[in-house]
């Protein structure tokens, strides 16, 4: 008896760090408007959103955890493996949800919704309004027109 509640106490002891860890993390958000220019979002989460005019590539992490991307509108859809495919088009919109994900748009117009953990690559063009873009609820700020990576979500240590 007493054998089994020390296995017990061990296995309560060694699970309550993981269980911490795990809920320590936070998700991050993002949100971008009119972005003009490429993004590149690596994400553990889900990501909606829209283009008017361009493409979106999105390659699932996972492709068979039954959650796949969607696309509405596109002019082209070409599948490149089972995990990667391509949107063209003109009022695109696209979800890829509760996932591992790589999630590229390139083009104009762009509206972009993000909840999760990772990383985000922004590049807005040149020589035109690049749009702007916030994180956890924050203040709009332009999107840059040098290719910047910001963090999405945070683990406070657990």
């Amino acid at each position: 008896m007493a054998r089994t509640l020390s296995l017990i106490v061990l296995i309560a002891a060694l699970a309550l760090p993981a269980t911490l860890s795990a809920a320590s993390s936070i998700d991050g958000t993002l949100s971008v408007k009119r972005g003009h220019g490429q993004i590149v979002l690596k994400l553990r989460g889900t990501a909606i959103g829209s283009l008017a005019s361009g493409m979106v590539r999105i390659r699932d992490l996972t492709p068979f955890d039954g959650q796949s991307p969607r696309f509405r509108h596109c002019r082209t859809l070409r599948p490149i493996n089972t995990s990667t495919t391509v949107c063209k088009g003109r009022r695109i919109s696209f979800r890829a949800l509760d996932g591992r994900y790589i999630v590229t748009t390139k083009g104009a117009g762009t509206f972009l919704s993000a909840v999760g953990h990772g990383s985000v690559m922004l590049d807005g063009v040149d020589l035109a309004p690049t749009g702007v873009v916030s994180f956890d609820g924050g203040p709009y700020q332009p999107i840059p027109v040098d290719p910047t990576t910001y963090p999405l979500g945070t683990s406070s240590g657990g």
